[in-house]
């Protein structure tokens, strides 16, 4: 009878561990899921709604690609008064540079970012500053600097509306070449960005041509 109970108690033990660690699996992942992260070093990355107060939101333009010459490489969130931008997963800071966009005529502020060995996130606050001395309060407004490492959900920084067409060019490069971003939001992120694109979408589509996860 005393070995009979032994055996049940060894298997209950064992039920334990292994539904404890698969339990365990279960909770990680959701927790790398939940913080930006995919899990190893070149995974995909899980994006979160980059814009926090979306009533802000003017116009969404897609990306638009193919094998031959890019004609969007990104997607662009244009604003009609001051926008929060929140870093879309867990990334560090690359880049932080103004220059002048002599296409837009305007003065801008380029951040790059490191998500792991393969991808990599750059965000343009284009405030459409008319000159250098505003190209540099939208460059000092910002929050992250070079070698930081951000968190999902982390205030980047306003961008200010300093003219019309004010938006933040969201451009995704995986192994260098341009992909759809809108490929790797998350679940709720793809809820609202599907929203408001049904409002507020300028073009078919927000992935358009040549593209892949």
């Amino acid at each position: 009878m005393q070995r009979k109970w032994k055996i049940i108690l060894g298997i209950t033990i064992s039920l334990i561990i292994v539904i404890g660690g698969f339990a365990g699996g279960l909770l990680l992942n959701n927790y790398l899921r939940n913080n930006g992260s995919s899990g190893s070093n070149n995974d995909p990355p899980i994006f979160a709604f980059p814009v926090e107060n979306t009533e802000v939101l003017s116009m969404l333009y897609g990306f638009i690609w193919n094998e031959t010459h890019e004609i969007h490489n990104g997607i662009d969130f244009m604003i009609n008064a001051t926008a929060n931008i929140l870093a879309p997963c867990n990334m560090t800071v690359n880049d932080k540079s103004l220059f002048y966009n002599e296409i837009g005529d305007h003065w801008q502020t380029g951040y790059s970012f490191d998500i792991n060995d393969d991808f990599e996130l750059f965000i343009a606050f284009e405030s459409f500053a008319e000159n250098e001395t505003f190209g540099n309060l939208q460059l000092d407004a910002l929050l992250v600097d070079i070698g930081d490492e951000v968190v999902q959900g982390q205030l980047l920084g306003p961008l200010f509306l300093h003219r019309g067409g004010a938006h933040i060019h969201f451009m995704l490069h995986k192994n260098n070449e341009p992909v759809c971003p809108y490929l790797y939001f998350s679940y709720d992120a793809k809820t609202t960005f599907d929203t408001l694109w049904s409002q507020l979408g300028s073009i078919n589509s927000p992935c358009n041509g040549s593209y892949s996860l």
